[in-house]
């Protein structure tokens, strides 16, 4: 922080001005400003409404000035007799000394703002963005293909196409009905939600029913809705062996996250991905389901798998699956217990069942139509089915970038990921380069977090703030107790610059004023956490921060009536 910096500021003469010397100079000032204005004024009024120049010389204007206090009712009698009757009525003169000032006020008024504003950009001060700071951002309604991210001084703010977003905030301070459900409402084109919380469904569903060519797939294996869920198979991308060890990577780095503490975690895992990526692919090329997946980790069955290696006819396949068998005891043992805890949640009857009749594919979604995905878990569950979700989230993304490259052009319309609950339901791996290059590939991605703290803790100290940084537009919202937060935010809002003034005695009666700089940040952690709930902070891009206010879907007229399904 800069709060000691001091920057003193001394008379340019070689003694020191005393106030009185500086206070008469100013009045002196005043004073020629206002004759020549009355002059001015005086003049004009005469040529308009009296058909002839005053002519007043400039000599007699010390005098009118004089007698102008005695006559501000009728202004013609502070002038001389014979000038006296060209000078109109007060409503008249008054308007004309207006309409004379106008011109020199503006242009002083603007003078003064650069000033102001090159001073504050010299010094490195930050400051709130006026209202001319964010017009690329202003919109006056929400606009397709533009994510609105809040209201800033009453005037709606949308983010420009298809720019990644955080959000930041505890519990009920608004992210999800304030942010998140009007997101949804107001999006044409597919879009993919996750979330623990039943509200995001449930005041979305009939809305994105609604739209044309739109189906809706609600993928909740453990019911936790009440909405039978859709189906959904890792085995669906596994038809390629270079698919199926990415989906053999995602199951992987999904279960990862939600783990911590594992010695030597990097081989162990990257040998578990290399166990699963054969067997999802002799499952898939054999007609078998994740249920054969699961017993053959369980049994260590070895004869079956190679039979359907066999089958898919892939030497890299093969290879890997024997490189793994040939291990020592111990070390095999340990690689196939990691991979059981991979595949833990496929224990549970309702995942394996909703995986044996998979409806729900990155393909449909991403065919054009208004269709939505929702994928939720209640908060018990999250842990356990990470490594589900965010396979399921990966598979998506990935199909979007690959029609983005197969087209030359980002995905029409665009896709909006929603990751509500980023940090405990789908926890994407590469989340920093989703954020940094989904606006090329068609996505508009929506992160929503906490607080830095559980950015942090999934992620690690060295790449929270990339993730963070690669969301182009942040919203940061009240209530937030996390220190860790409070720092970040502000560091990135910065100091601004308050000037001092103090004043000093010296000998013979003479005091000296001295101006100083001091530095104190803009938005101090008190200031952070007061705010009021569906409040915050926009910091977007380059442009200065905002205070931005959200907008709740159940207090906009529009926005219910888009809930209620009508469009």
């Amino acid at each position: 922080m800069n709060g000691g910096r001091k920057s003193p500021r001394f008379p340019p003469s070689g003694g020191e001005s005393h106030p009185l010397e500086t206070l008469a100079l100013w009045a002196l000032g005043l004073l020629i400003a206002a004759g020549a204005a009355l002059w001015l004024a005086g003049e004009l009024s005469g040529r308009i409404f009296g058909g002839a120049w005053p002519s007043t010389p400039l000599a007699e204007m010390g005098g009118i000035l004089t007698s102008f206090r005695d006559h501000a009712g009728d202004p013609a009698g502070a002038w001389p007799s014979p000038e006296r009757r060209l000078i109109p009525g007060p409503g008249a003169f008054y308007a004309t000394l207006a309409a004379a000032l106008a011109p020199f006020t503006g242009v002083g008024f603007l003078l003064l703002r650069r000033r102001t504003r090159t001073a504050a950009q010299r010094s490195g001060s930050a400051r709130w963005a006026r209202s001319s700071d964010l017009r690329p951002l202003r919109v006056r309604e929400p606009l397709s293909g533009r994510l609105t991210l809040g209201r800033v001084d009453g005037r709606l703010v949308a983010a420009e196409p298809r720019q990644s977003v955080i959000v930041v905030g505890p519990v009920q301070t608004g992210k999800t009905t304030g942010f998140a459900i009007p997101a949804i409402l107001e999006w044409k084109g597919p879009v993919v939600a996750t979330s623990v919380k039943t509200d995001l469904l449930r005041e979305t569903l009939v809305a994105r029913s609604a739209l044309p060519r739109a189906n809706v797939w609600v993928y909740d294996p453990t019911g936790g809705t009440g909405i039978p869920s859709a189906g959904w198979t890792p085995l669906a991308n596994c038809t390629s062996w270079v698919g199926t060890q990415q989906v053999a990577d995602w199951l992987v780095s999904g279960a990862r996250r939600g783990s911590s503490g594992v010695e030597n975690a990097d081989f162990w895992y990257a040998a578990a991905a290399k166990l699963l990526a054969p067997i999802l692919f002799a499952a898939t090329h054999a007609g078998g389901s994740m249920a054969d997946v699961v017993r053959w980790v369980d049994t260590r069955e070895r004869d079956e798998v190679e039979d359907g290696l066999v089958l898919a006819g892939e030497p890299a396949a093969i290879n890997a699956f024997a490189a793994s068998h040939n291990r020592d005891d111990r070390t095999r043992s340990s690689i196939y217990t990691t991979a059981e805890t991979i595949l833990a949640a496929f224990a549970d009857p309702g995942v394996l069942t909703s995986a044996l009749m998979p409806d729900l594919r990155a393909e449909r979604l991403l065919d054009g139509g208004c269709h939505t995905a929702y994928i939720c878990a209640p908060a018990h569950e999250q842990r356990r089915l990470q490594p589900l979700f965010a396979t399921l989230v990966q598979e998506i993304v990935a199909c979007a970038y690959e029609r983005a490259t197969e087209t030359g052009r980002p995905l029409d319309p665009p896709l909006l990921l929603v990751l509500d609950e980023c940090a405990n339901i789908a926890p994407l791996r590469d989340l920093a380069t989703l954020a940094a290059t989904g606006a090329g590939q068609g996505i508009q991605l929506v992160s929503i977090f906490q607080d830095m703290a559980q950015i942090n803790a999934v992620y690690g100290r060295d790449h929270a703030p990339t993730i963070v940084s690669n969301h182009r537009a942040k919203v940061i919202l009240s209530g937030i107790a996390d220190t860790q937060t409070l720092d970040y935010v502000a560091r990135l809002l910065g100091d601004e610059e308050v000037r001092q003034l103090s004043s000093t005695s010296g000998g013979q009666g003479r005091r000296s004023t001295t101006e100083s700089v001091a530095y104190r940040s803009l938005a101090p952690a008190n200031v952070l956490r007061e705010m009021q709930p569906g409040r915050g902070l926009l910091v977007y891009g380059h442009l200065a921060p905002a205070r931005v206010e959200l907008r709740p879907w159940f207090r906009e007229r529009r926005l219910r009536r888009l809930a209620a399904g009508v469009t």
